[in-house]
């Protein structure tokens, strides 16, 4: 029996639908292939070491600290802690409970602790750092700084003097909120004698102060 035309052609669609059909053995075989592969895949995953995390700069910021009297730093501290009285610009001590315990002490304490004060622990910057530069080398390996004691091996000189809290207590302890004049300015004449020390210093003769760190917290601070 003849066809026409366009059955010839539908019987053309369906074999070449029937040619592209995958056969069941083939789909079993695809199947059991990727079964067989994933663990494979999986476990090369799982072994791939993750790349270790960027380690630090080896260089560290190698910090020498200037030699100056105790007075200019700790020494500070140790007069605060034996003042009588209140900071005249608030009127209240609020270090009266941390100051009898001091007091009470039978030993002057090294490394003594700095006021809680607001009006001067905003400014205790200076005394973090130097705390931080004092610390023993295996308990501050994190630390960005390194602290040397050669003058050659420094990238900068840190000049120790707690600025802020001399400033502070000229306000609080001397004029009320206001800075004496020089010639009876307690922290004018700190700070003339630390620049005077530092200018004759060989680290200053060598670099002219280039590479000096005075570190001055907060508002103006002279008089």
């Amino acid at each position: 029996m003849a066809m026409s035309p366009s059955q010839d052609g539908d019987l053309a669609a369906v074999e070449g639908t029937k040619a592209m059909k995958p056969s069941i053995p083939l789909l079993l075989l695809l199947a059991f292939s990727v079964l067989s592969l994933l663990p494979l895949v999986l476990l090369s995953s799982r072994s791939t070491p993750h790349s270790p995390p960027r380690s630090p700069s080896p260089h560290r910021l190698r910090v020498f600290v200037a030699d100056l009297p105790r007075s200019f730093n700790y020494g500070l501290l140790d007069r605060f802690w034996s003042l009588s009285g209140p900071d005249s610009r608030i009127g209240v001590d609020l270090d009266a409970r941390l100051r009898s315990t001091l007091a009470n002490g039978t030993e002057k304490d090294a490394f003594p602790p700095y006021p809680e004060s607001p009006l001067l622990k905003q400014h205790s910057a200076e005394y973090w750092l130097l705390g931080d530069l004092e610390t023993p080398e295996a308990s501050r390996a994190a630390s960005f700084a390194e602290r040397v004691y050669e003058l050659d091996d420094a990238d900068v000189v840190f000049v120790p003097f707690f600025s802020s809290l001399s400033a502070q207590m000229e306000l609080g302890w001397g004029r009320k909120g206001r800075f004496r004049k020089r010639e009876r300015n307690e922290d004018f004449g700190r700070q003339r004698e630390v620049v005077d020390r530092i200018k004759s210093s060989e680290a200053w003769r060598r670099s002219g102060g280039r590479d000096h760190v005075f570190v001055m917290a907060g508002e103006e601070q002279s008089p």
